[in-house]
């Protein structure tokens, strides 16, 4: 099987030249039923995408299929800089305590990571193949800010991270992250709830402390 986007592409091609060869050898004087059929083609097509974009990719069978892990929700982040990082004497040597928050379709994803420091939003995002595992893994590119109090001592950055998920479902995720600061490190996600939108770093911590586990 091709990469999902690729089969996607197909299936949508595929029934809108369908579509153009009926219209195209249809008279214009049709019968009440093939009006109707054509007039709302496009329609059902339409809400099939969204349907499947939102939630048909997230069956267990058609995950299977499409090797889409589901992410959504709210995790808990601990990040572990490599000791080669380049970081100022002030600054915060780990492991750091953090929370990432997944809003997630089969065609988009939006990452949200923060700290008591600082907040990372993903830029772009893909998807990769894993071939050790039926998964596969996601890469993002992400813009970080750090807060006020703490821009005398850290800049706004870019960095790059890869989440190593090992399931369809997963409860722990393990990643690897690179900024263009010089450091790098190691990352351990552990699974919340499908919660998003905290306001700050205490709230997310008041939210997760109120999960039983």
């Amino acid at each position: 099987m091709g990469r999902p986007i690729a089969f996607a592409r197909a299936i949508a091609l595929a029934i809108s030249g369908i579509y153009s060869l009926v219209l195209l050898n249809l008279e214009l004087a049709l019968p009440d039923l093939w009006r109707f059929l054509v007039s709302w083609l496009p329609t059902v097509v339409v809400v099939a995408i969204v349907v499947w974009d939102v939630l048909l990719w997230r069956l267990p069978i058609v995950q299977r299929l499409v090797r889409r892990p589901d992410l959504r929700g709210f995790w808990r982040a601990v990040l572990t800089p490599h000791p080669d990082s380049v970081i100022p004497k002030e600054g915060n040597r780990g492991p750091i305590q953090g929370f990432l928050e997944v809003r997630q379709s089969f065609w988009a994803v939006h990452l949200r990571l923060y700290t008591e420091q600082s907040s990372s939003k993903s830029t772009a995002t893909t998807w990769l193949p894993s071939y050790e595992s039926s998964v596969d893994n996601l890469t993002f590119i992400y813009d970080n800010t750090p807060k006020v109090s703490e821009s005398h001592r850290s800049m706004r950055s870019s960095g790059v991270c890869s989440l190593l998920t090992a399931s369809l479902k997963p409860a722990e995720i393990e990643g690897v992250y690179f900024t263009d600061r010089f450091t790098k490190g190691d990352m351990v996600l552990t699974f919340i709830d499908r919660t998003t939108g905290h306001a700050s770093f205490d709230a997310a911590t008041r939210q997760a402390d109120t999960v039983v586990r």
